[in-house]
């Protein structure tokens, strides 16, 4: 198969990026196509990249001049069976074997304070920093004056510790987290007070007994913590990096790696002149390994991992999204087909800044540390045919797919699971104002396992007004229990939520109300199919403007569900989409050319 140029691990940027003589890192083979770009190109462009792992010491960057034309394509791809990955990482290395069966590491680049590292990936999973508790969580016993920056812990729960300037509370809000650096732990008085606040400051409800007076936190990164498989501790001072291994893993075969960027990937066109990124493919690579750093002054999510911009001393809405491994802005016409997004400190992909006609397909995207794909932009981007699942990891209010202020997002035959918060959310509009959010499609998706830690969200949650909006053929299943004060549904449209129809759903083992309302207005629903939990009703505070025509079929019967649920893909058309929905992109193998 032929292609213009290669990459391979064992090349040589000297070299000519022949198949014979392969360049050794993608920037050199971008230089190459980028002389081809300027003299206009007659026809699709392919880079090759040879299977094994690329370190990148710095974000890829693709520009206007790296653009294919309207005609020819321009196209990144794994050589045929073969797995590039490209990774922000950095191999650590010198373990020994402690008497106690740990594992230790000296890290000078900690120790002088040039790195620090909060993920750390070993054997191809993502260790765990040392907490406590193991499993579950502590509850607050009471908040402390300001209800914001301490709390009194029940007996037993909390103990100083011999870094105590480094341990990091995590506190559970209903639909929300905050990470805030520990202060003191007083065991005399059981009182730990914070660096910072909990919560952003725009609402009371965020305090520490705004949700429920026994919320749920617990505490990582001190080396007291340090005492089950798979857990590990970096010490700032003195860069010894100790890890406890898990079951059958050997130190001499072990591989363990330590993001250092927080980025991998950006295409960027140039908003200040218009030209875009055009016709710009990726195509079954791996992004792999990126940090994120906790703020100076904390961590607190408002929603979505959207986090307050501090200091915020007049406490108004405020907030930063989470930076994505792998970003498109002003792109046009781009994709990423078949590739893998995973090991993440924040965000997998996010497409932003007057992007439009891109494609996320066929992806598998998991172990995120925050947002697993985020659409910001314009219009007409799709998400489809991806496995989205084990996001929030670091984020606990992390959603699978989030949806802006976009107009024709396309959101579909997607598998969306395990997930501490939403599977896919739409809309970014707390009120009626009307905004760019229309005519968007959420169909066809299989989202199950999700609002496994927090609550107040859904399969499927959505927000503002979005006429033309659709979800529709999504199977939506396994929904756990509210673990805070609020319900957690199948579809949750939340407020001002107005204009959506919502059609051919089919739900089960969910265990409140499948769709549920929070100040919404008129919305249709039809043909939706139900199998209830024993206690559980239909439909939760649905607004008389609510229409439902052949809304709800509740069954008790799997096959009948799975009917409906056929019956309604089918009358969509062959590809389970509507017409008016972009064309899907091509699978990876067939992109190439020759």
């Amino acid at each position: 198969m032929r292609a213009d140029f290669y990459v391979a691990v064992d090349g040589d940027d000297a070299s000519p990026g022949t198949a014979e003589r392969p360049f050794a890192t993608i920037s050199a083979a971008q230089d190459a196509v980028r002389g081809l770009c300027r003299n206009g190109l007659q026809q699709h462009v392919t880079v090759q990249i040879g299977g094994g792992t690329y370190r990148l010491m710095e974000p890829l960057v693709f520009g206007p001049n790296d653009s294919g034309t309207d005609e020819f394509r321009v196209i990144y791809a794994a050589a045929p069976g073969e797995k590039p990955i490209l990774s922000g990482g950095r191999r650590i290395s010198g373990w020994r074997e402690t008497d106690t069966g740990r594992w230790e590491t000296l890290i000078p680049e900690v120790k002088a304070g040039s790195w620090y590292f909060r993920q750390l990936f070993v054997n191809g999973h993502r260790g765990t920093r040392a907490r406590a508790p193991n499993d579950g969580f502590f509850r607050v016993d009471a908040a402390g004056p300001d209800n914001r920056t301490s709390f009194r812990f029940q007996e037993g729960d909390l103990t100083p510790s011999s870094r105590q300037e480094d341990a990091e509370l995590v506190f559970l809000s209903d639909w929300s987290i905050s990470r805030v650096r520990i202060k003191e732990v007083n065991a005399a008085a059981r009182a730990v007070t914070f660096c910072d606040p909990i919560g952003p400051a725009a609402a009371d409800f965020y305090a520490i007994s705004g949700f429920e007076p026994h919320a749920r936190y617990y505490v990582e990164n001190a080396p007291e913590f340090l005492d089950t498989p798979g857990e590990w501790y970096l010490d700032r001072k003195t860069g010894l990096l100790t890890y406890q291994p898990l079951q059958g893993e050997a130190i001499d075969a072990v591989e363990a790696v330590a993001p250092v960027l927080q980025r991998l990937l950006t295409v960027s066109g140039d908003l200040a002149t218009g030209r875009p990124v055009r016709n710009l493919h990726f195509v079954g690579l791996t992004f792999a390994h990126t940090e994120f750093q906790l703020p100076t002054r904390g961590y607190a999510e408002v929603q979505a991992c959207f986090a307050e911009q501090r200091p915020n001393p007049l406490g108004r809405w405020n907030s930063f999204p989470p930076q994505a491994a792998v970003a498109f802005v002003h792109a046009v016409n781009c994709s990423i087909d078949g590739c893998e997004i995973c090991h993440t400190g924040a965000a997998g992909v996010g497409i932003a800044g007057r992007s439009r006609n891109n494609q996320i397909v066929g992806c598998d995207v998991f172990d995120i540390g925050m947002n697993g794909v985020m659409v910001f932009s314009e219009k007409n981007n799709t998400v489809s045919d991806c496995r989205i699942h084990h996001c929030g990891v670091v984020g606990h209010g992390g959603v699978g797919v989030w949806v802006g202020l976009t107009e024709a997002t396309a959101i579909t035959r997607n598998e969306i699971s395990h997930l501490p918060y939403t599977g896919v959310s739409v809309g970014w509009k707390w009120d009626h104002t009307p905004t760019p959010c229309r005519n968007n499609l959420v169909a066809f998706n299989h989202i199950h396992h999700v609002m496994q830690l927090l609550s107040d969200g859904g399969g499927i949650y959505t927000l503002g007004l979005q006429p033309g909006t659709v979800l529709r053929g999504n199977l939506i299943h396994d929904i756990s229990p509210a673990a805070g004060k609020e319900q957690s549904n199948g579809i949750f449209m939340d407020q001002a939520s107005t204009g959506i129809l919502v059609e051919g759903n089919g739900f089960f083992r969910i265990s409140q109300a499948p769709i549920r309302f929070n100040q919404a207005g008129r919305n249709e629903l039809r043909k939706n199919v139900l199998r209830l939990s024993p206690t559980a009703q239909p439909l939760q505070d649905a607004p008389p403007g609510t229409v439902k025509v052949d809304n709800l079929v509740e069954t008790d019967e799997g096959d009948k569900l799975t009917a409906a649920i056929e019956q309604i893909r089918a009358e969509a058309g062959p590809d389970g989409v509507s017409p008016d929905v972009s064309q899907r992109s091509p699978r990876g193998r067939d992109w190439h050319h020759g």
